[in-house]
């Protein structure tokens, strides 16, 4: 990360946390000794951070400290979809939410001015398009600070007992007081006013973030943006009610363009409502505007001209001549979780044995789709021993209740309930696929091989030390090599046969990691082939085992491996049922 590279040349200190809880509470322990601190999560992670979060917004800062939330409308990469702006109301904590990247980079700026002056947890919400979005940035002063940093042992601030907190409700309802007095002044905040009418009427539109640069669009589509008023809001909580008041006088009708939850619309009802224009204004939001999913440019301009009475017809998509048929993700060519989720299998069939495959977060979640087909649950990070717990309790002797998840998972939220069901005594089979990096979310370096987010040797932290630390007992682990298939069936037959918490460990390199270093190192990897007169084409390597590195010729009926992709595994010499997989080239 760009951070990262920082590091040498400014007096920065950052690290990967092993889980969001942990990353706040690190960055409020910067702030309390009076130093300026971030902490980066996606919305989800706010969930596992609120219990440390809720009660720091009564603490309040020494240092600014600023909370980015990384929302996900349509979740494209999330298990959910929902609004983080919740945790503003709920927290009684200042939101920001930029509309550009450029406004992006000025208001974290400002966000920390803000936090040390009201002397609060400033949350900073974004969401999946604006991330994505690029465009180019005006750097603007780097102010260097002379603050000296140390703690103030303020034992009657810090120490979250309920005679120092009661006084501190008190504090946070009074800040929360001043700081909407003064969100009209929010210089990120802006309204613009128009007298003009569309069909007889003066409407007027409240939008933030980048659905207000999708609003603008609309409008420039239109060529309506100077016919109507607009309130832009960067300050989404608390609202600046002044200006908002001064657009519902000026207006007819007022369409809330927000996506997701109706957070503004209810609010701004609510505020027509205390200022008598009940009868005097009509509010518009989710009648017009969908609750669910991302919202689009186009959506928002079909929705515009309903709302103004506009005569618009939207394009009609062309045709397509072809069927293209639907691709799901899928694991890596050489991915080590498909070999131990194809031991699983073979092993459920062997002893005719059905499994609850509690599974996780992680790319091993695309065990759901076919052709493994072995997820049977996923809830949250940490869920699967979690459920699994639940699951033991009252499923039959002749079921095996399993969790599966990945190292970094393990390490993030997995050893609260592995000890739960070793204390419990809940009999289960936990199987931590190791493979050394936080894959499915970009490749992080985690405790399981040791690098820190410097890229620096830190403390590497063996899985099974921990497990064995936890209480499970030493003849209940399990660690082989993924890509002997032989040795991991042999070893998962022990773990299935065994009896109370036992813990499987399968462990090989990220695939995705491994062909950088292959390529970094130019390794020569091995060339396997398809012996065209062995194979019989019963396509279990493509419909049961599903390596995209292994096609089928449907005229010739018979298995080809695409080079490009093959990683030389030689997992498909072991599930071929005809031998027909073999080494051409060590």
């Amino acid at each position: 990360p760009n951070v990262a590279k920082c590091v040498p040349y400014h007096p920065i200190k950052a690290e990967w946390s092993v889980n969001e809880k942990v990353a706040f509470e690190c960055a409020y322990g910067g702030s309390m000794a009076n130093v300026r601190s971030v902490a980066v999560m996606k919305h989800v992670g706010l969930n596992v951070a609120s219990d440390s979060f809720m009660t720091a917004c009564y603490h309040g800062v020494r240092g600014g400290m600023v909370v980015i939330s990384a929302d996900d409308p349509n979740q494209f990469s999330s298990q959910n979809e929902q609004d983080n702006r919740y945790y503003g109301l709920h927290a009684l904590a200042p939101v920001f939410e930029p509309s550009t990247p450029q406004e992006a980079k000025d208001m974290i700026k400002y966000a920390f001015d803000f936090s040390e002056k009201n002397n609060s947890v400033v949350l900073f919400r974004t969401t999946t398009r604006l991330n994505h979005g690029r465009a180019d940035v005006e750097f603007g002063e780097i102010n260097k600070s002379d603050r000296e940093p140390g703690f103030d042992w303020d034992r009657n601030r810090w120490v979250c007992v309920p005679s120092n907190t009661r006084p501190q409700r008190t504090d946070l309802l009074r800040r929360m007081e001043k700081m909407t007095e003064e969100a009209d002044d929010f210089p990120f905040n802006k309204l613009t006013l128009s007298e003009e009418k569309i069909n007889g009427k003066r409407f007027g539109f409240v939008a933030t973030g980048i659905t207000y640069s999708h609003l603008l669009d609309a409008m420039n589509f239109h060529g309506i943006k100077d016919k109507v008023s607009i309130l832009k809001l960067g300050l989404v909580n608390p609202l600046p009610r002044k200006m908002l008041k001064k657009l519902m006088t000026s207006i007819d009708e007022l369409l809330i363009v927000e996506e997701l939850e109706p957070i503004f619309e209810e609010q701004c009802k609510a505020f027509a409502f205390d200022w008598n224009l009940g009868d005097k204004i009509k509010i518009h939001g989710k009648d017009f505007i969908p609750q669910q999913g991302e919202l689009k440019p186009e959506t928002i301009i079909t929705q515009i001209a309903k709302f103004t009475g506009i005569d618009y017809n939207p394009p009609e998509l062309p045709s397509l001549d072809i069927s293209v048929p639907p691709r799901l993700p899928q694991m890596c060519p050489a991915c080590s979780h498909r070999n131990i989720y194809w031991v699983m299998k073979e092993v459920s069939k062997k002893y005719k044995m059905k499994f609850i495959n509690n599974n996780d977060i992680g790319c091993y979640s695309l065990g759901v789709n076919k052709p493994l087909e072995i997820a049977d649950t996923a809830l949250c990070m940490g869920g699967s021993i979690g459920m699994a717990n639940g699951f033991a309790k009252i499923t039959p002797k002749d079921i095996l209740v399993t969790a599966f998840l990945g190292d970094s998972t393990f390490f993030h939220s997995g050893v609260a309930p592995l000890i739960n069901a070793v204390y419990n005594k809940n009999d289960m089979l936990i199987i931590i696929s190791d493979n050394s990096f936080t894959s499915m979310t970009g490749g992080q370096n985690n405790p399981s091989n040791g690098k820190t987010l410097t890229d620096e040797v830190g403390t590497r932290i063996l899985i099974e030390d921990v497990v064995k630390g936890c209480g499970v007992p030493e003849e209940n682990i399990w660690v082989h090599e993924a890509y002997d298939m032989e040795g991991l069936r042999e070893k998962f037959e022990q773990a299935v046969k065994a009896k109370g918490v036992r813990v499987f460990i399968p462990r090989h390199m990220c695939s995705l990691q491994e062909l950088r270093l292959i390529k970094k190192n130019k390794i020569k990897l091995p060339v396997i082939k398809v012996d065209q007169d062995l194979c019989i084409g019963c396509q279990i390597c493509v419909r049961q085992f599903g390596c995209p590195a292994i096609n089928f010729d449907y005229e010739m009926r018979k298995a080809y491996i695409d080079q490009k992709q093959c990683r030389g595994c030689k997992t498909c010499i072991y599930i071929c049922p005809s031998k027909a997989f073999h080494v051409v080239d060590e």
